[in-house]
């Protein structure tokens, strides 16, 4: 634990004393001749102020807080202020006055008379001689002549009643929510789209307008929507920490997983979530004036004269609203209740389908613009969560590709799967596909989590680091190269899916999770295709079997077995999961024991995101040192890398047992996704000149690598690795060619897409001149200009997805 965060601890617990300390010496003063006694809710709304500096100072005891020192004395300054202004929340006086208020009634001891003076304002005289200064001045100037500016009359007979009305203090509390969720996480908050600020608004004001009407005008629900907002921030923040990336609607189906593989994250939190801690009191302060009721024994008022007095320098006191219940109740106000209760609630529906609406024109907003998703952190900071989030929940949905008919999109496949049967790239493949029906290897594929060497992408070879050793030294292999994939830093069931089906994200669309949407069951993949010609099929992923929902979609894809957590009890663990070797060995055991060739999916895990845990024994821990960055990131990358090297150990082991089996075995080995530094900070330490919201720049961190390697001689395949680029959708085609497996037609379709449009991905896809464009609806019109051969490609590769893909899980 730092001094630092002691000392914020001490501050913290200390302002939830002071504001203790408010409530009781109020509550003392109240007893003396002139001071209003107030009702227990409103000590009970004083008091809430003093639960988020307690809760921040349990958190900063635990050493979780690692922002700006600044924030913890300005939260301080925020919750005793709120606490003062709700002392004074039943009498209607301005801040100022509340101020002047305490600071008359609170003198120095050494200053202050032994009997507690009390303000002279609060006095009913001094309110009557306040009233007749009043009006002897708007009698004099009536008698000169002189009316008051048209401004000051709209000022005194328009605005000033509006001001205190609900509506103008659910407005109020809807800017500081929205400030409250945004500010946790936001880097770029003046600099936000003002119509996206002003949906964003609209659409947390009508929330909660519904509420308040829901709840017969009450507060309660509108303080919950402003609570649920905040948490909200928190997540995101966090979410954009640890994962660089944010909440999209796709999440939602996953909470689940997130639950999961969250567990033995470092969650520290920075200044910006106390800033939102001050937004959300400022937020509170506007809601507790809200319908506050004002009664006699509440305020001191224990005589009729004493209420005239009242009465007189306070009439928003007598309004109907808040005027005290007469004594003889009219025999129909039963009937009058039950009709405002009915009321209210229609208004609450109103409230609700207005803010339906208003997530409908945030869509249309933001499609207006023509707002790209696949940088989500990007989108976000312009638009803000609610428009961006509601955004691409409309855009859920498979879109139908222009001009979509079955018949067009199966004569489209067809041509693509003829092309590819009369080219050269077929006969040799005929070679292969000879020797595969005579000796049916076992094929395994190994995506192994967040591996990838940063070393070939980024230029940090100051630092001495050359990657993984085994793993760049395999001179054997069937072919080899980069990989483009469509997620960073997570989401790894994504490049899961693309793999085993073929189909792109390109077309699937952003901020979505194939696994958690969608029943694959007539989906085609390459487990139902090795299935098909005798294969046993087997899944493995040594944690939680429901994580991305694998223990359904699993199925569904024609796995016959699933090997989890469960089915690893007792095996060694490395960082943050079951180590590569123990998962290989498990392969080995399942090829050896097997009378039939196997297909073998391995998703490991001991890599997965969480770079802080400094969990790597010191002689495994590697030392480089990257400029730009500060300690904390340089221990993340020496984390990461020390993991990389581990699996590279595990690997070459693994390799090795492969060559010894007397079973011919293919292996396909590719990493999912880089880790989350590279997107956090590695890319733009390392190029801080390049524009960080180009695709050239973003394009670097969607980059791992792949081999495909088998323990025999394959039939067709040069003696020397073969080092060919691809994007991860095409893998799978371009593995079941150069080992002679059967094809299908979207598998042909895809081998000769490729030759027109070498990489597709979730962010774009390029020409056979490496220029790569952004993936869009627009981009696929055929007025687009540049390489038409790559542009006629990717219309006619969404047409046989959406042929093999989108119209078989449309709901």
């Amino acid at each position: 634990m730092s001094a630092l965060n002691i000392l914020f601890a001490v501050v913290a617990f200390a302002t939830a004393a002071v504001v203790v300390w408010l409530c009781v010496r109020w509550h003392r003063l109240s007893k003396t001749e002139g001071y209003k006694r107030l009702s227990a809710r409103t000590y009970a709304w004083c008091l809430s102020f003093a639960i988020i500096p307690v809760a921040f100072g349990v958190l900063c005891l635990l050493d979780y807080y690692k922002g700006s020192p600044l924030a913890p004395f300005l939260l301080a300054a925020a919750t005793i202020i709120c606490a003062m202004a709700t002392l004074h929340r039943e009498n209607g006086k301005t801040f100022l006055r509340t101020a002047l208020d305490f600071v008359s009634a609170y003198a120095p001891w050494d200053s202050r008379p032994h009997k507690a003076k009390v303000p002279g304002f609060l006095s009913a005289p001094a309110a009557r001689v306040r009233k007749a200064r009043r009006d002897e001045r708007r009698s004099a100037g009536e008698a000169s002549g002189k009316n008051p500016s048209a401004v000051r009359a709209w000022l005194r007979g328009t605005l000033a009643p509006w001001a205190k009305t609900d509506l103008v203090r659910l407005a109020v509390a809807a800017f500081f929510a929205f400030v409250s969720l945004e500010i946790c996480w936001h880097v770029n908050l003046v600099w936000m789209n003002f119509l996206s600020r002003l949906i964003d608004w609209a659409m947390i004001l009508l929330a909660m307008g519904a509420m308040y009407f829901l709840f017969q005008r009450r507060s309660w629900g509108a303080i919950a929507v402003a609570i649920a907002l905040y948490v909200l921030g928190i997540v995101e923040y966090f979410v954009v920490v640890l994962k660089g990336s944010v909440i999209q609607a796709g999440d939602i189906y996953a909470l689940g997983t997130a639950a999961a593989v969250s567990d033995g994250l470092k969650f520290d939190f920075g200044g910006t979530v106390l800033l939102g801690a001050i937004a959300l009191d400022l937020c509170f302060l506007a809601l507790q004036r809200i319908s506050p009721v004002v009664r006699r024994s509440a305020v001191g008022l224990d005589s009729p004269a004493d209420a005239d007095d009242y009465a007189a320098a306070e009439p928003d006191a007598t309004d109907e609203k808040n005027a005290a219940p007469a004594a003889a109740a009219p025999s129909h106000r039963g009937g009058h209740r039950a009709l405002g209760v009915v009321l209210n609630v229609l208004l609450a529906c109103a409230c609700a389908f207005g803010a339906w609406g208003t997530t409908h024109a945030a869509y249309a907003w933001t499609q207006f613009l023509g707002t790209k998703f696949w940088q989500p952190v990007v989108a976000y900071s312009d638009h803000g969560f609610l428009t961006s989030f509601f955004s691409m929940w409309y855009g859920m949905p498979i879109e139908v590709p222009r001009g979509y008919s079955q018949q067009k999109a199966k004569g489209i496949e067809k041509k693509l799967a003829k092309q590819y049967d009369s080219s050269d790239s077929a006969k040799t493949y005929a070679r292969a596909k000879a020797q595969f029906d005579q000796v049916k290897p076992s094929v395994i594929f190994v995506q192994n989590e967040t591996f990838s060497d940063l070393s070939k992408f980024y230029d940090i070879g100051y630092t001495g680091y050359t990657g993984p050793e085994y793993f760049n030294s395999m001179s054997d292999t069937l072919a080899r190269g980069v990989l483009n994939v469509s997620v960073v830093g997570g989401g790894t069931c994504n490049s899961e899916f693309e793999f085993l089906t073929g189909n792109s994200m390109a077309y699937v669309g952003t901020g979505k999770y194939p696994y958690n949407l969608y029943n694959f069951s007539k989906v085609n993949s390459l487990a139902k295709q090795f299935k098909g010609i005798g294969y046993g099929t087997v899944a493995i992923h040594p944690n939680i079997a429901s994580n991305w929902n694998r223990d359904k979609v699993y199925p569904q894809l024609g796995f016959d077995q699933f090997l989890d957590i469960n089915d690893f009890q007792g095996a060694p663990v490395f960082h943050n999961g079951v180590t590569d070797l123990a998962t290989y060995q498990k392969i080995l055991e399942l090829i050896q024991n097997s009378d039939k060739p196997m297909f073998i999916t391995d998703i490991t895990m001991q890599n997965h995101t969480g770079y802080d845990k400094n969990n790597i024994p010191a002689d495994r821990l590697t030392n480089y040192q990257l400029k730009n960055v500060s300690a904390y990131e340089n221990a993340e990358f020496n984390e990461y890398v020390s993991c990389i090297k581990a699996s590279d150990e595990d690997l070459k082991a693994f390799i090795q047992a492969l060559r010894q089996l007397d079973k011919p075995v293919v292996l396909v080995f590719y990493g999912d996704h880089q880790p989350n530094i590279s997107s956090n900070y590695l890319n733009d330490s390392v190029y801080p000149n390049e524009d960080k919201g180009s695709l050239a720049h973003q394009l670097r961190a969607f980059k791992t690598q792949y081999f495909i390697w088998a323990n025999y001689d394959v039939a067709g395949t040069p003696a020397k690795s073969t080092n060919k680029e691809m994007s991860i959708s095409y893998l799978s085609s371009y593995l079941m060619e150069l080992i002679g497996a059967p094809l299908s037609n979207h598998q042909k379709a895809n081998l000769q897409t490729m030759l027109q449009m070498p990489f597709l991905t979730l962010m774009g896809y390029s020409d056979t001149n490496g220029t790569w464009r952004e993936s869009s609806t627009e981009l696929t019109d055929s007025s687009v200009s540049g390489d038409s051969a790559a542009t006629k490609a990717y219309r006619n590769l969404d047409m046989v997805q959406y042929l093999e893909f989108g119209s078989k899980v449309r709901h």
